[in-house]
């Protein structure tokens, strides 16, 4: 049975289990199972838990588990993770993250637990919900960013300072100290005439990309370089071609955000400063205020998780975009597995105690609307 595997590799022993479940199947209940005998594994499982001592459950809740993993990375385009944890290790579709073991147990402990044909059912429902929006999201969101190019609180002229020294001193805190005259700024998911001009009037050679032709016109009206590309397929950009990238709020509107820090390493130089703010995890699971202010958590922690398209007056959301959660782990972690050194993270105070039910700011006191990270690419 071991013929052929790593003993080094920490998925041999899962392996190892769901072929013990096969071997299970076959020499106790004389069934072959095939790579999607879910139903055979499910009443295999019944008359199991029919006769069931409590030594002989946690041997088959490991072997079938292992089994059902090994199924759902058939299925869908999944991984196993938390292979290092005391806890079972889980299964992640979708962003979506189960733990087949204990679905399993949980079958094995009480036939009233729902079956594993209706798991996979949930599961499969998800992630074809989840591939649904990613296809939209590309398209809906460029169309729904052309439509706010007009809005004021997004974009179009504004008053700049007077002078360069002045610019400096209404650049962000981390950037303040930094010289910026000459140096490749990539003012990334940016468009809109306001963060471009800004960085160009304290001295950085600007490059402006968004995927909004409408809202880079503001910066080409500025005199600004431009590219028109989605933040995850800088293509057009050369490799380590920028000294600094500043990124607004904008990574919630694409699903993959590993390809994003990779693009980021890319086309930034050794020691180059990436800036970059996102919308807290948190706060995009959360409901809108209900009518004690309270708030409800309506939406799973899942790892590039799409959410429903938010109605008007949604507290920081933008009407008619796909917006996708993104986990602490991808936000700071991912960026350290992409190549950078997280020099610093901030939470921009948006809260106000004084402020009413349905208002944002009674919102932020609860549950902070931004991350802020300070990183910079490995040497």
């Amino acid at each position: 049975m071991n013929g052929g595997m790593n003993a080094s590799d920490p998925l041999t022993p899962l392996r190892q289990l769901a072929a013990g479940a096969e071997l299970h199947a076959r020499e106790t209940h004389r069934l072959n199972l095939g790579v999607d005998d879910v139903h055979q594994v499910d009443r295999i499982l019944q008359a199991e838990a029919a006769n069931l001592t409590p030594e002989r459950r946690e041997p088959l809740a490991a072997c079938y588990g292992a089994w059902l993993g090994w199924l759902a990375l058939q299925r869908w385009n999944a991984r196993w993770i938390g292979l290092s944890e005391a806890a079972p290790p889980r299964v992640q579709v979708a962003g979506l993250v189960f733990s087949p073991m204990d679905a399993v147990r949980r079958r094995l402990q009480d036939p009233q637990s729902p079956s594993l044909p209706e798991l996979l059912q949930k599961i499969d429902s998800w992630s074809r919900e989840q591939a649904g929006a990613r296809d939209r999201a590309p398209g809906r969101n460029k169309a729904a960013w052309d439509a706010l190019a007009a809005d004021p609180r997004f974009a179009g002229p504004v008053e700049l300072p007077p002078d360069r020294d002045a610019a400096c001193a209404a650049l962000d805190e981390w950037l303040r100290e930094v010289d910026l005259v000459g140096r490749k700024l990539l003012c990334l998911g940016a468009g809109g005439g306001r963060q471009g001009p800004l960085h160009a009037l304290a001295g950085a050679d600007v490059t402006v990309v968004d995927v909004s032709e409408r809202q880079l016109d503001h910066d080409r009206k500025a005199g600004l370089k431009t590219r028109c590309a989605s933040m995850d397929r800088l293509d057009g950009l050369g490799d380590a071609s920028f000294d600094i990238v500043v990124q607004p709020v904008s990574a919630c509107y694409v699903a993959d955000l590993d390809r994003v820090h990779a693009e980021v390493a890319r086309v930034l130089r050794p020691g180059g400063l990436y800036i970059v703010q996102h919308k807290q995890p948190g706060s995009l699971q959360s409901s809108p205020d209900d009518a004690g202010g309270a708030f409800r958590i309506l939406q799973p922690y899942a790892e590039g998780g799409a959410l429903p398209e938010p109605g008007p007056g949604v507290p920081h959301r933008e009407s008619g975009t796909v917006e996708f959660i993104h986990t602490l782990d991808a936000l700071l972690g991912g960026l350290c597995r992409a190549g950078f050194v997280i020099e610093d993270v901030a939470e921009p105070p948006r809260g106000d105690v004084a402020a009413a039910p349905g208002d944002p700011a009674h919102r932020a006191l609860y549950l902070p609307p931004y991350l802020k990270v300070k990183a910079r690419r490995r040497q």
